[in-house]
């Protein structure tokens, strides 16, 4: 029995100068799509911006979830044989430069626990504690860093 990968989606609150912190997190199996497992999340909050890749583009979902008070922000696909205009690239642009702390927030989780490597895994059962062992600790450890930076910014400096 072989598995492919598991991937793990993310939904954070922006933090500035600092990695997201995570609201939610969940796996799905490996042929999910991302939008599929998105549909899937029943307790998203209401009255926020979702910013996603192009894989969450799909104009009707984007209405459901609109209707829910959650605005879902993608980059603006390139129609065949056009051209983007100024302003829907500026519009990618930032899109892309506000989900950039994502991207770092999955390369810190694979630094810290090097959750993609699972070869010794030979069952669904052990998968999931690899995975959900893996998170715990990188949960504990984004805590602990934020806790102790909490810390060092508002003790009193003279008894550090």
């Amino acid at each position: 029995m072989h598995f492919h990968g598991v991937p793990l989606h993310l939904i954070a609150r922006a933090q500035p100068e600092r990695l997201p912190a995570p609201t939610h997190l969940w796996l799905e199996r490996a042929a999910t799509h991302d939008l599929t497992a998105l549909r899937g999340q029943s307790k998203i909050p209401q009255n926020i911006n979702l910013f996603g890749d192009k894989a969450y583009a799909d104009r009707r979902f984007k209405d459901f979830l609109h209707g829910r008070q959650i605005h879902l922000r993608t980059p603006i696909k390139k129609p065949k044989n056009k051209l983007l205009s100024v302003t829907e690239k500026q519009f990618n642009k930032l899109v892309s430069s506000i989900r950039q702390p994502i991207e770092s927030f999955f390369k810190w989780l694979f630094d810290k626990t090097d959750i993609q490597r699972a070869s010794a895994v030979r069952s669904i059962e052990g998968l999931m504690i690899h995975c959900l062992g893996k998170l715990s600790f990188a949960l504990f450890l984004l805590a602990f860093y934020y806790c102790f930076t909490y810390t060092i910014l508002f003790s009193d400096k003279s008894t550090l």
